[in-house]
């Protein structure tokens, strides 16, 4: 006769195919730490329910490798053939998968659902207060098993047939990370109002969980808890959770505490001996956590209930001492990651083993410490050690290549003190503006803090709060920036200006830049100038200044005094300006002259120049004439082929040609346009541009859509376009 915990443990393992057995790779639900989460319950209240399973041949176990956890290979169990025999023989589970008939369904990055005990009544009470009042606040200690809660709560919701869109905040998230991850990858506005807009409409009937809201930084804490209190007011279904204290001022926090005397035992497992259970729970109290990290061999008469001092010196200084570096490792990440990514990924397994570990459900291979046990060990750190942890770290990523492998870096190089920031922020200048911009704030944000002294980081910080349109945090960083009268700190100005709608004053600032910098910079802060100018108008309008002061300022650009390589990029770029004037101003011969001399420059086979030969053969050609058939399929073609920057400025181009006369075709040529666009401000103009035609386009939403063009025509220092926008905006609510 089997215990209840070995048939649960039977019919756990019988969800996976036979064949499992034999493969090399397995999921991590198939080893001890994934069936004490299936059974919610410590793991070592699994070892002797497993070990006579195995006696009985009703399992068998081997070594195999887990997906996502490191290369060492692990423990793991399948059912035998008498064990699949025995699951035939079990009666049918009460609530089988898919009962409901119409479920809900999850997205998100939620973590995977594991077994709880003894939280029905808070569970309950959570489900009320969303569906009494809209909303519910959970709070409570590190560990004490706030996700696990809601994770079941969503469980349930779903069961009710209700969407659940799943939210969890990490350190670098800012409100557009923080809700495209909950709505698998679909980018809300940048604009607060439209924002909101776009979430009410997103929930619709579903439920919107925000979960870790205290791991928001404090460079975005302020725009995110503002947008929930909007949330809260307009009415659609959210559950948030962090620790206690709650940051909202309503609704009333539900306080989870600890487990009452009977759950933690059940917690405990049936095989523990009663009375060392009794004696572990007075110890460490029924908290979740320090309950899954228990050691039944520990004195438990000496320990108290600190649970950070629990976990500190009963946990983390029991741990073997080649496993130490992997857990420095990891405790020194600033995100989830992939155990391949880490130089100690051996490690992995045996923290694991120790319930010491954070899986995602949305990957399999990112994992992170408990946000605890990762609090105590940094704690733990004196300064030459945490220092040493970083730089060690940063040698690692660094032989990773790609751009978020360049974000991660910077972050260890700075928490080490690295000397050659200012060196490392030119060098890796394109990668990190590639990088998600957020994210690059609060990075900053805490450089700076470390290393007021380094100018390179009070640019880049305000560069990037300029693209972000982000007015006020600019202000701030320009009024403590120790030297905000270098040629640096001027462009920035200008930009500033530029989106204030100081048009005057950007010029101004913009020559006194000029002035003061290397001629290659010179020239390059001008020409990028005036492409913003330029680019400072709705679609069919003019830019602010008249196109004969664009060609005078073009015509003063001194290309004598920089090199050969840096000339050739100028004139390429002036002619771009120079073909686009042209083409607004529909003198057609002016604009083949321009391709012509640029054909002299460059290779006929040029991208650019076949671009710029489609864009002046549309601007002629009459609506649907055969003309227009050819180039506007020719356009087509080229698109398709072209980067994604080059595709959305040809897609754009198109669209405003066929806008009038052919609205649904338009709207077909929007549909998933702007996706992957690199980093830089032509990209930000044509994402604002984007958001118009969105708007003229669909007008059961068109005033969310031109409210986020405004703020992304702003972002992009078209303050003239922005301006004409909200006076449009304006004429349309009367």
């Amino acid at each position: 006769m089997l215990s209840p915990s070995q048939e649960r443990i039977i019919r756990w393992l019988g969800r996976f195919p036979r064949d499992l057995s034999q493969a090399w790779d397995v999921p991590r639900e198939v080893s001890l730490p994934g069936l004490s989460e299936a059974m919610g319950v410590v793991r070592s209240a699994l070892h002797a329910p497993l070990k006579e399973l195995v006696e009985l041949d009703l399992l068998e176990s081997r070594l195999a490798h887990v997906s996502g956890g490191g290369a060492r290979r692990r423990n793991v169990y399948h059912l035998s053939a008498a064990g699949w025999d025995h699951l035939a023989e079990l009666p049918a589970d009460e609530n089988p998968a898919g009962a409901a008939a119409k479920r809900g369904i999850l997205s998100g990055n939620a973590e995977p659902l594991i077994a709880i005990i003894g939280r029905d009544e808070v569970m309950a009470e959570v489900i009320k207060s969303v569906e009494e009042s809209g909303c519910a606040m959970v709070t409570g200690l590190p560990g004490i098993g706030k996700t696990s809660l809601l994770r079941a709560v969503a469980e349930e919701l779903m069961d009710a047939g209700k969407d659940i869109a799943w939210a969890r905040c990490t350190r670098f998230d800012d409100s557009t990370a923080l809700f495209s991850g909950a709505f698998d990858g679909r980018e809300p506005p940048t604009d607060p109002d439209a924002t909101v807009d776009w979430l009410v409409r997103k929930i619709g009937r579903g439920v919107l969980i925000i979960d870790e809201l205290q791991e928001i930084h404090s460079r975005h804490s302020g725009a995110i808890l503002s947008l929930i209190n909007e949330i809260i007011v307009r009415g659609p279904n959210l559950i948030v959770a962090c620790r206690a204290p709650s940051p909202l001022k309503s609704p009333e926090p539900i306080l989870i505490g600890e487990l009452a005397e009977e759950s933690a035992l059940a917690l405990l497992g049936d095989e523990i001996d009663a009375e060392l259970g009794v004696k572990i729970i007075a110890s460490l109290g029924g908290h979740p956590l320090a309950l899954k990290l228990h050691d039944a061999e520990a004195d438990y008469d000496t320990i108290g209930q600190d649970i950070s001092q629990f976990i500190e010196r009963t946990v983390l200084d029991a741990l073997p001492a080649d496993c130490i570096d992997g857990l420095d490792e990891l405790a020194a990440q600033p995100l989830p990651v992939g155990a391949e990514r880490l130089r100690n990924d051996a490690a992995i397994g045996v923290l694991d083993d120790h319930a010491l570990l954070r899986w995602s459900d949305e990957d399999a291979s990112a994992v992170e410490l408990q946000h605890l046990v990762r609090q105590v060990r940094r704690e733990m750190w004196d300064e030459e050690t945490a220092r040493r942890v970083h730089a060690a770290a940063a040698e690692r990523w660094a032989e990773h290549p790609e751009s978020q492998a360049r974000f991660v870096e910077f972050h260890h190089r700075l928490q080490a003190g690295d000397e050659d920031v200012a060196a490392f922020i030119t060098l890796h200048a394109d990668d990190l503006g590639n990088c998600d911009d957020g994210a690059l704030a609060a990075l900053l944000h805490d450089g700076i803090d470390k290393r007021p002294e380094v100018d390179a980081l009070w640019y880049l910080a305000a560069k990037t709060a300029l693209d972000r349109g982000e007015g006020e945090v600019v202000e701030e960083l320009f009024a403590q920036m120790p030297n905000s009268d270098s040629a640096p700190a001027l462009a920035l100005r200008s930009r500033q200006a530029l989106q204030q709608g100081r048009r005057e004053a950007a010029d101004a600032l913009q020559e006194e830049a000029a002035a003061t910098a290397p001629p290659d910079d010179r020239i390059r802060i001008v020409i990028s100038h005036l492409a913003r100018i330029l680019d400072d108008r709705l679609p069919h309008g003019m830019p602010a200044i008249s196109g004969a002061e664009i060609k005078r300022r073009l015509g003063e650009v001194k290309l004598a005094e920089i090199g050969a390589d840096t000339r050739q990029h100028a004139l390429v770029a002036i002619a771009t300006i120079q073909h686009r004037l042209a083409l607004l101003e529909q003198d057609y011969s002016a604009a083949e002259k321009v391709r012509q001399q640029l054909g002299a420059l460059t290779d006929e086979s040029d991208p650019l120049l076949t671009e710029m030969a489609l864009c002046a053969a549309l601007a002629v050609a009459k609506w649907d004439t055969p003309d227009w058939h050819r180039e506007s399929e020719a356009m087509r073609r080229h698109l398709t082929s072209s980067p994604p920057l080059r595709a959305l400025s040809l897609r754009l181009t198109l669209v405003e040609k066929i806008a009038e006369h052919d609205a649904g075709e338009a709207r077909k040529l929007l549909k998933g346009a702007g996706e992957g666009l690199p980093a830089g401000p032509t990209a930000r103009r044509l994402q604002a541009k984007l958001w118009y035609w969105k708007g003229v386009l669909n007008s059961a939403d068109g005033l969310e859509y031109w409210r986020e063009a405004i703020h992304r025509y702003r972002a992009a220092e078209c303050a003239h376009a922005a301006q004409e926008l909200t006076q449009k905006m304006h004429q349309m609510l009367r």
